[in-house]
């Protein structure tokens, strides 16, 4: 299965928001955390204990939301991202 990184950015400013491995082919649906590459505070988010200690992941230039966090196949986290919200470009 191959992959590939993957740069999010806001989709109405273009602001930063994090790098993505993403591995197989498909739509972007679900971020999970044990993919995100950078920015390093997402590290702390993947031992906190469940998807309601997530905050809403948004831009953090413009606010505007990018996802919410949801627990996927026996319980791993990950943001839900709302289509449209977003840009990504490959690295």
């Amino acid at each position: 299965m191959p992959s590939r990184n993957l740069d999010i950015l806001c989709g109405q400013c273009g602001e930063f928001i994090l790098r993505y491995r993403k591995e197989g082919s498909g739509q972007l649906i679900r971020l999970y955390l044990d993919r995100i590459l950078e920015p390093k505070s997402f590290a702390s988010f993947k031992t906190s204990g469940g998807k309601s200690r997530l905050p809403v992941l948004a831009c953090p230039e413009c606010n505007q939301p990018i996802g919410y966090p949801v627990e996927h196949e026996s319980n791993r986290l990950a943001y839900r991202i709302i289509k449209g919200s977003f840009k990504k470009a490959a690295r």
